[in-house]
């Protein structure tokens, strides 16, 4: 770690004199627009996978020195607002996967004065967020594909204070190798967030649904993209379980009563919910119940009425579903114990006690008669 700190210095030390001896890259003289980008090297929360974005950052490092490209007033930098967002967690001092200190603090400083000096000229535009590939954008996140454009030139111009021109395009548009286990968890993650979104925040869901493009980035190592999906997924579990029912179970001594099942919404919004009920065996009935109000950041209690057929054990299973039938919250299953007469066997009991009472009133009429005969 101590090296890799004393080669970042003496890069820093000699960048001055190394940016002017730097040639252009060759693209630089056929195009007029610079794309910086790279992909992600931070979790969520704010540590960083490895220190190899310090390095790249410095001005002779892979992203730095293109910031210093000439080619007149034409050359434009196109730069994507992920990474901006990782070099200004990084000008603020970071730590890595390890626990140790990050060396790259002020070449991130450096490189972003650098990028606000381009951007106060005019001559920034925004990359789509996080630089995905076209066709997995399309396949595993259709609705994402146009609210990418829009999202990542407010996200740049948000981060950099400064009016910055809108991505026409995706620069990555061919496919690449996914493995079957991170399609299935981009779908899952994405299905989470779609079936949840009305309930969350605006930034908290931008950025939920910002976030998984970063997995859609064609050059991020597989290694990376591992350490990054169990990161998003860590996040998707929080979403999965804001809407939850708290556990119970119940001793139910009538045929007919109303069991107190508790719905906690951790949302910031208010939300409008069915409680879907099955019952795992037929000694109970039970009715789904729609259309539950439970405000946000709060929890409610909503009565289920219950039918006991027969006394025994059984059990209701019970989850939360949205307006459209998507369940937003994990399945509870409440325990029921029933000691419940049921009534028929109430009418059987009935029947034989009123004839004991009559076989009695009966032989004891008969007694009087025989008394009153002698």
């Amino acid at each position: 770690m101590k090296s890799v700190k004393r080669l970042l210095l003496i890069l820093l030390s000699l960048s001055t004199f190394a940016i002017s001896l730097l040639p252009a890259p060759s693209f630089a003289a056929n195009s007029t627009t610079i794309f910086v980008t790279a992909p992600s090297h931070q979790l969520l929360n704010g540590v960083f996978i490895d220190d190899q974005l310090a390095t790249d950052l410095s001005p002779v490092g892979s992203l730095g020195k293109l910031l210093y490209l000439k080619g007149g007033a034409g050359l434009r930098w196109s730069i994507d607002p992920a990474l901006i967002e990782e070099v200004m967690s990084m000008s603020k001092g970071y730590l890595l996967i390890d626990k140790s200190k990050g060396a790259g603090e002020d070449f991130a400083k450096n490189f972003l004065a650098r990028v606000a000096d381009l951007a106060a000229s005019g001559r920034v535009d925004a990359m789509v967020y996080a630089n995905p590939s076209q066709y997995w954008v399309g396949r595993l996140t259709p609705h994402e594909k146009n609210y990418l454009l829009q999202a990542s030139q407010v996200r740049l111009a948000t981060l950099l204070a400064k009016p910055v021109g809108a991505p026409l395009q995706y620069l990555s548009t061919n496919y690449f190798t996914l493995t079957h286990q991170s399609v299935l968890d981009v779908n899952d993650a994405y299905a989470t967030i779609q079936s949840r979104a009305i309930y969350m925040a605006s930034d908290d869901l931008n950025n939920a649904r910002l976030s998984l493009m970063r997995i859609l980035n064609p050059t991020l190592s597989s290694t990376h993209r591992a350490l990054l999906l169990n990161d998003i997924d860590k996040s998707i579990q929080v979403l999965r379980t804001s809407i939850r029912l708290a556990p119970g179970r119940f001793t139910v001594t009538s045929s007919t009563q109303e069991l107190p099942i508790t719905i906690i919404n951790d949302f910031p919004m208010s939300a409008t919910v069915n409680l879907n009920i099955n019952s795992l065996n037929e000694r109970v009935l039970a009715h789904d119940i729609n259309g539950v109000i439970v405000a946000g950041k709060s929890k409610v209690q909503v009565l289920v009425p219950v039918k006991v057929l027969t006394s025994g054990n059984s059990a209701l299973s019970i989850d939360v579903q949205n307006s459209r039938g998507d369940a937003i919250s994990e399945e509870q299953v409440y325990s029921l114990s029933l000691k419940v007469i049921s009534p028929i066997a109430t009418w059987i009991t009935a029947a034989a006690a009123l004839t004991l009472f009559f076989a009695a009133l009966l032989q004891s009429l008969r007694r009087i008669r025989r008394r009153r005969a002698a």
